[in-house]
């Protein structure tokens, strides 16, 4: 017979699902919580448990300033059972059960793990979710680590491709696309047809087709920078060409600014990219695309180079003139 562990809780509806709010002790969620890297695949997401961060936050536990406001965000059981307040009641219950390893961690593990290594207990807030099914879990991770630092990008990129999101890729292309059309610093400043029409350089149709490849999460360039740093590396990026080609940009002489030559900038950007190692500076950027000074963007040699075609072949051509990748000095295999 399966026994059960009931606990007072508040149903909270937003708009992407319901979640359960309950305190749970300590000592309970060690008992029926678990994660496992290896079992992710199949069971659910998470980022692989750090032994020492445990033994880190055990150390705070122990302290005399012990404070775990943050909540333990968990994937209950599909027998989990929530079971709303009567007329004369002002909470409602949550019930799931009392089972080894049967709920897994979505956010929180080293919190709750650091007890582990400590015989102290405490009281903890959770918030729970019925029987998420495992892109669920990859979005609720995403959403909360993607702009914190410390999160191995890696980790958000690998979960990415789980989310199964249509509009994840258009939300945060339209994001970036409207950040460099009204960013005074961006060389595109008011110079994106954010309707299509009207005064600019280029369509945000055209801007944002060339950014969605980028940030792409199978496989984009950008992919594993949250939007922040996605948004820096493209603002340095274009303004390094600004500076390298001053006399170029937003001139009808030349098509440098038009959607051909954009779809070829983006185009060579992920060589430029590893190029750059880590330093996204304009300065770094400089160094590399100096080498493509010599190139003719006038409109008498490209201004009826506007098809898939032309596009591929100016990106080929400007491939060829930057440096080749080839310091290996840092490999070992």
């Amino acid at each position: 017979m399966t026994n059960y562990i009931e606990l007072p809780a508040q149903e909270i509806n937003h708009p992407g699902g319901n979640f359960y709010v309950f305190i749970c002790n300590s000592d309970i969620l060690q008992r029926i919580a678990y994660v496992s890297i290896e079992e992710r695949n199949s069971k659910g997401v998470q980022r692989p448990l750090s032994e020492r961060r445990c033994k880190e936050v055990a150390k705070f536990i122990n302290s005399n300033d012990a404070i775990i406001a943050n909540n333990i965000i968990l994937n209950l059981p599909e027998e989990t059972e929530y079971i709303a307040p009567t007329e004369n009641e002002l909470i409602g219950k949550i019930k799931f059960p009392d089972i080894e390893k049967s709920v897994w961690v979505v956010d929180g593990q080293h919190r709750l793990f650091g007890f582990n290594f400590t015989a102290k207990k405490l009281d903890l807030l959770c918030s729970g979710f019925i029987n998420l099914k495992l892109e669920s879990q990859a979005k609720i991770f995403i959403t909360i680590n993607n702009e914190q630092k410390g999160i191995n990008p890696s980790v958000i990129y690998d979960l990415l491709p789980l989310i199964k999101d249509s509009d994840f890729k258009e939300k945060r292309t339209h994001s970036l696309v409207k950040q460099m059309n009204l960013d005074p610093e961006s060389p595109w400043y008011n110079e994106i047809k954010m309707l299509g029409i009207g005064k600019g350089l280029v369509s945000q149709a055209a801007f944002a087709r060339n950014v969605e490849v980028m940030i792409d999460p199978n496989g984009g360039v950008l992919s594993p920078y949250n939007e922040n740093l996605q948004y820096g590396i493209l603002v340095n990026y274009f303004n390094a060409f600004k500076a390298v080609f001053s006399e170029e940009w937003g001139s009808t002489k030349y098509v440098l600014t038009k959607a051909v030559v954009l779809s070829a900038m983006c185009g060579i950007f992920p060589k430029v990219h590893s190029l750059c190692g880590k330093d996204f500076t304009v300065e770094n950027i400089i160094k590399q695309i100096i080498h493509l000074k010599k190139f003719d963007f006038s409109s008498a040699k490209l201004g009826k180079s506007t098809n898939k075609v032309a596009i591929q072949k100016i990106t080929a051509d400007l491939n060829k003139m930057l440096p080749e990748i080839s310091d290996t000095s840092d490999i070992k295999i």
